[in-house]
């Protein structure tokens, strides 16, 4: 494992201790990064100057997630269950919509870009898709007439698999990770993993996913060419309690791993090889994010930033 590299800046500010939610807004006019904190607030960062341009607050409930259809929509997930629409007016951010679908929970929200939708998390096991045309739920992912939906539980997080828009992975409190086809509302496949998970992501291109739970376990999954989940294998983290957030690097060769401890721990993609680990931050990573282009302003094709429960954003650019 190699030394770990510092961090290219630290944004600090008027933030709440907990920030839950990271979104980068590049492209040719601006280089913005938006954080969504516990108080319900939305810190708007101006990247050039790493100072806050400008702030959004409706409301006293944490952002959980942060999305964005184009660049005039932002897309506001807040814990006890509304979802905010704001649009760009000249250079301000004005409240649109707001919907409450009535669930207060800890999971994250999933853009469906190409559905012009949004996956929530319902009572009862179930997931919801949300028309952000109608902001109605048009439809929902119910698991109540599955033999084993007693046993899920909570949804604890949702993935939609890009370039398969019709499928969304699904992991339950009970430890359970289900494939849901949205289009026939029905569980294609299905794949015992560790109790009380906490994150996943996936990668298309190799088929390929990871699940961190409430465990020092990392679990490796995979998708075969009939969509059936199988367990690939399992990594052991010394001195790890839980992992919080996974997310794997667009062009999919190192994937981060953040911790409850505040540790962020890199490994490279395909063979799961640590890195390094990074250890700026003090308590528990809530979120990790990746610049989709390059970001001028640090001069780097890959900008990585990471925050969580201290309550500022560490910015990295990881090997590039």
């Amino acid at each position: 494992m190699s030394k770990p590299p510092d961090p290219k800046f630290l944004l600090r500010g008027d933030m709440n201790e907990n920030i839950h939610s990271l979104l980068f807004s590049i492209n040719s006019n601006v280089e913005h990064l938006y954080a969504g904190d516990g108080k319900g607030t939305v810190h708007i960062w101006d990247l050039e100057t790493n100072r806050i341009k400008s702030q959004l607050s409706d409301g006293c409930s944490p952002c959980f997630n942060l999305h964005t259809t184009n660049e005039f929509d932002l897309i506001v997930q807040r814990r006890h269950g509304v979802i905010d629409i704001y649009k760009m007016n000249e250079s301000n951010w004005i409240l649109d919509k707001s919907s409450n679908y009535g669930y207060c929970s800890f999971c994250r929200s999933q853009l469906l870009p190409k559905k012009d939708a949004v996956l929530i998390p319902l009572d009862n096991s179930a997931v919801g898709i949300l028309s952000l045309k109608t902001f109605k739920v048009e439809s929902t992912l119910d698991p109540s007439k599955l033999p084993y939906s007693s046993k899920l539980g909570t949804v604890m997080a949702i993935k939609s698999l890009e370039d398969m828009i019709d499928l969304v992975l699904v992991v339950y409190e009970g430890g359970q990770l289900l494939l849901w086809d949205t289009r026939e509302n029905q569980v294609l496949s299905s794949l015992t993993v560790e109790q009380y998970p906490m994150t996943l992501d996936f990668d298309a291109s190799l088929m390929q996913g990871i699940l961190g739970s409430a465990s020092e376990k990392l679990e490796i999954f995979q998708m075969s060419s009939n969509h059936t989940l199988l367990h690939k294998s399992t990594k052991d983290l010394a001195h790890v309690s839980g992992i919080s957030v996974l997310s794997i690097r667009p062009d999919k060769k190192i994937v981060a791993a953040g911790c409850w401890d505040g540790r962020i721990m890199l490994f490279s993609w395909k063979k799961l090889r640590p890195l390094a680990i990074l250890k700026e931050h003090r308590a528990n990573v809530y979120d990790i994010v990746y610049s989709q282009c390059k970001v001028e302003a640090y001069d780097t094709k890959c900008l990585m930033a990471a925050t969580g429960k201290d309550g500022y954003i560490s910015m990295w650019d990881i090997y590039n």
